[in-house]
């Protein structure tokens, strides 16, 4: 309360400016990987019933079901995901509340953060300036463009909880260390074990309150520091076991596949010199947060070797900052703080320890931002003229904020982002996907024939370089196909759908929309790809009654070929003996064929099955007068007629 009362108005500033930089996401939709942890996970959909299940299995159960380990590691998050599905009961699939709660979340993230900073930087009483290091730090770490993913993308609600409550039991730690209360650690500890259940990446936290404690806090020991670090070392031993109980062993597989792999194709020598790379492309986007992207997979980061300049620059410029690091660890000064902090939050997420999957996210950088404010709020700080000060911090944060505002437009939707980001990502496989289904998607929705050309062509544009990229894609692949048929090119769809059957042999949503080729070519007299189509279904899903019907239907009424057919509609009435309709065909067949006795035996099979389908007696009577039994033909004809008088029309088939 005391905190709150001595420093209202930069309390006020530092909550108002985290709410109004990301208001603009209020009206956004749900977008990307939402669909993991919200719109398609069938745990939390399942709302307050689901909230057992998400505590009693991995992360990703839901969403994938026993394919979970298609994503490296393990991920047990029940608590963020248990919020969710608090949500999902009451609000359903209204987006607004879900954002408003990330907004919040990061609003009190800062408000927090700024009260664990002036621990270690107080406010110069004498000046009686609000805007000392730890308020300039503070309003730096807000604008930060590099959040708007955290905090626009409502999946990354883990990140901002864990975050949140990190910093929560920080500052109660902190309480212990000025009141010596113990009910402060206690409390502290409980919080530390909620961030973790919200996402496990703030154990870095177990380095950072020692770091923080031994090098801001002169007065304190190394003994005191690390007191003040058991509750966290200990809720993470707790966390672990938890995880170890619920989950196993994380999943330690190497992926085979380059989306989940990045360094599918790389030697060991390749692979660390594209992480010195990407770890150079950190820092220097952590200063200069321009272009951004949410995509930097295969191959916007490209696989370079140690005769790469930039690797070398990296390598040179991360061993200086490691030496100011340990200097300043030596002088218990902010420079050591600071740089081993960005170490540190950096560190899980650099492929350096364990494969995480991709190359470098920008949502990584969350907490190695900290470190990055706290330096150049430094070097404000330093300019002894206050007004200075103040106007240097004040360019800084509003640039920054600009970028953040304009970034958050990206994240209205997935159409919005893939269409922002493909501009800086052209070299992303899966960028150039989503940007293909993105245009494929907006086809979907204009009326003008001559516009949803356009956007299916630019799709298919998009689709093709995501192909070129990485040529055993599949995502782009059926696209493609999904595209061309849209397009009405049947014979460049069935292409793609025949190489994405040889890459998933029998995969559903290829043969349904092979179904579908099949369908509208015979329709567009576009008979060859029809039947293509359909004898390729039928490798998969032989026992199709309904497919077999077709394709016999295809051979005999519109290729000419029905002894190339029957063998189709015979299966087909084995697998449907019941269904007239085929009886019907296989005997017209026989009748074009010329034996008109089996013919009729099929056409009397058929007639026992439906004695009320006019077109049969019908069928039946023409073949018996083809047998020269013009009595029995006039009897069936006269049924048929009496079922159906427009049959005198001459509708037979």
């Amino acid at each position: 309360m005391n905190f709150l009362i001595q420093n209202k108005n930069a309390v006020l500033l530092t909550g108002i400016l985290g709410f109004l930089l990301y208001a603009n996401t209020l009206s956004h939709g749900f977008v990307l990987d939402d669909k993991i942890v919200i719109t398609e996970n069938q745990f939390t959909k399942q709302g307050f019933s689901g909230i057992k299940d998400i505590f009693t299995h991995d992360s990703m159960t839901g969403f994938f079901g026993r394919d979970k380990n298609l994503v490296a590691g393990g991920r047990y998050r029940p608590l963020s995901m248990a919020i969710h599905a608090v949500e999902w009961e009451i609000f359903g699939d209204w987006p607004l509340v879900y954002h408003l709660i990330n907004v919040l979340c990061y609003a009190l993230t800062g408000i927090l953060l700024f009260f664990v900073l002036l621990q270690f930087f107080p406010n110069d009483v004498k000046s009686s300036s609000m805007f000392g290091l730890a308020f300039i730090a503070t309003a730096i770490f807000i604008a930060h463009p590099l959040h708007t993913e955290v905090v626009a993308n409502i999946k990354s609600r883990d990140e901002l909880l864990s975050i949140l409550l990190a910093l929560l039991s920080f500052s109660l730690a902190l309480k212990w260390l000025k009141t010596r209360n113990i009910s402060f650690l206690v409390i502290a500890a409980i919080t530390f074990l909620l961030s973790l259940l919200s996402k496990e990446s703030s154990v870095v936290f177990v380095g950072i309150v020692p770091l923080a404690t031994y090098t801001l806090l002169p007065k304190k020991s190394i003994k005191e520091a690390l007191l003040v670090t058991l509750p966290f070392f200990i809720m993470s031993l707790v966390y672990l076991a938890i995880r170890f109980a619920v989950i196993g062993s994380p999943n330690t597989k190497i992926a085979n596949e380059l989306m989940n792999n990045p360094f599918l194709n790389a030697s060991s020598s390749e692979q660390y010199a594209t992480i010195f790379l990407t770890l150079i492309y950190y820092l220097k986007l952590s200063f200069f947060p321009h272009p951004l992207t949410h995509d930097y997979y295969p191959t916007q980061i490209p696989i370079v070797g140690w005769d790469d300049g930039l690797v070398i620059f990296s390598v040179v410029a991360h061993l200086i900052l490691l030496g100011f690091g340990i200097l300043g660890l030596i002088k218990r000064n902010v420079w050591g703080f600071a740089i081993f902090t960005y170490f540190g939050g950096l560190l899980l997420y650099s492929n350096l320890l364990f494969p995480i999957g991709t190359f470098m996210n920008e949502r990584f950088l969350y907490v190695p931002t900290v470190s990055i404010a706290v330096i150049l709020a430094w070097f404000i700080f330093k300019l002894k003229a206050v007004n200075l000060r103040i106007g240097v911090a004040a360019v800084l944060v509003l640039l920054y904020s600009f970028k953040t505002i304009d970034r958050n437009f990206a994240w209205e939707s997935d159409e919005t982002l893939a269409l922002t980001d493909i501009k800086v990502s052209s070299e992303s496989a899966k960028c150039n996907m989503a940007a293909g289904l993105a245009k494929i998607d907006l086809s979907k929705e204009e009326r003008s024939e001559a516009k949803k050309k356009v956007l299916l062509l630019d799709g298919v544009k998009y689709l093709k370089r995501s192909l070129d990229i990485y040529p055993t894609y599949f995502p782009p692949m059926i696209l493609s196909g999904n595209a061309y048929s849209m397009l009405e090119d049947y014979k460049t769809a069935y292409s793609f759908y025949e190489n994405c059957l040889k890459m998933r042999p029998g995969d559903k949503n290829t043969l349904q929309n092979l179904e579908y080729v099949a369908q509208e070519a015979t329709a567009d007299g576009q008979f060859e790809i029809a039947k293509n189509s359909m004898l390729l279904y039928l490798k998969f899903n032989e026992a199709d009654a309904g497919i077999n019907e077709k394709l016999g239907e295809l051979y005999g009424k519109n290729l000419q070929q029905p002894s190339l057919g029957l063998p189709y509609l015979k299966r087909a009435h084995g697998l449907d003996p019941e269904n007239d309709g085929i009886v019907q065909k296989i005997g017209v067949t026989y009748a074009i064929s010329g034996d008109n006795n089996a013919a009729i035996e099929w056409f009397e099979k058929g007639v026992l099955l439906d004695s009320m389908n006019a077109r049969l007696y019908l069928n039946l009577g023409v073949a018996y007068q083809y047998q020269g039994n013009p009595v029995k033909a006039q009897e069936y004809i006269d049924r048929a007629f009496e079922l159906e008088p427009d049959l005198r029309n001459g509708n037979e088939e």
